[in-house]
């Protein structure tokens, strides 16, 4: 399949998800419903799968075997996949239910897309590429190498089976990897998590954490504009990210002054105090 299409595919995945509000109040639906929205939910993660494959290939981590045994295994996933959306609600393509009364978040859509669009073309680097052999190297590439194995296994699972769980386990695996690439999948992971959860407060402060890791203080905010309306938003982690947004994102040191202090006032005990104390004077020696 055309590198072209595939990154088109992936982009519509993403958008077909991140359309839909970060909060939300479902109503009640149907079996049929249930059964349609798990259907579609699997082949979504297939269609993800299949450009992972690309992508492993663009990068010179798959050889021609492995690529082409990857490639027919991530195919056929999604032929099978799409058969039984097909099943459940024939001549209709895979598309995400809205409910009635949801806010939309469509800047954030648009912005995941763009970060996964320049992703797709951010070269791989790390120590998968490296050629110097030590203990260090050999310690670390073996790492890696059962972080791969289980973001597969995770993969394989969601095929089966969409278990929030197992979505929130590979958010994990992909935000202990290094590169641009796994930050996007890692936050595509969470903002699916958040579609199925979203009083979810861990989902929303890890793609927090992933954006401001990427440099996408857009997002972050945007992310943190939703988060801080939810029930379950812990007050100390608003002003946690707050202050982490506007300091190193936005380059707005006065807000990020008064969100430290929010924090320091609300968990002077918090393990973070003493970096929070460092960063809001880094803060006011810039204000």
């Amino acid at each position: 399949m055309p590198e072209a299409l595939i990154l088109l595919v992936g982009l519509a995945a993403a958008a077909a998800f991140v359309l839909r509000p970060l909060m939300a109040n479902p109503g009640r639906e149907s079996p049929v419903d249930d059964d349609l929205g798990a259907a579609n939910l699997r082949h979504r993660v297939a269609l993800e799968a299949l450009r992972d494959v690309e992508t492993d290939r663009r990068a010179g981590s798959l050889t021609d075997s492995d690529y082409a045994e990857q490639q027919a295994r991530a195919e056929a996933r999604a032929a099978s996949t799409r058969a039984a959306l097909d099943r459940q609600h024939p001549n209709t393509a895979p598309a995400v239910h809205a409910a009635d009364g949801r806010r939309a978040a469509v800047v954030a859509a648009g912005l995941i897309g763009a970060v996964l669009l320049a992703g797709s073309f951010v070269p791989a680097t790390g120590i998968g590429n490296s050629t110097s052999v030590n203990q260090v190297l050999v310690d670390a590439q073996a790492a890696e190498s059962a972080r791969r194995d289980r973001i597969e296994a995770l993969r394989d699972a969601l095929a089966e089976r969409a278990e929030p769980e197992t979505i929130s386990d590979l958010a994990d695996e992909y935000l202990a990897g290094s590169t641009q690439d796994d930050l996007v999948r890692a936050a595509v992971s969470l903002q699916l998590l958040i579609e199925l959860q979203p009083e979810r407060a861990d989902a929303f402060e890890r793609i927090m954490s992933a954006y401001l890791r990427a440099g996408d203080a857009t997002n972050a905010r945007a992310v943190h504009t939703s988060y801080r309306e939810i029930v379950t938003a812990d007050p100390v982690e608003v002003a946690f990210f707050d202050g982490l947004i506007a300091l190193r994102g936005e380059r707005d040191p006065e807000t990020a002054v008064a969100a430290f202090d929010r924090f320091l006032e609300l968990a002077p005990e918090d393990p973070r105090a003493g970096m929070i104390r460092g960063l809001r004077d880094e803060a006011a020696s810039d204000s």
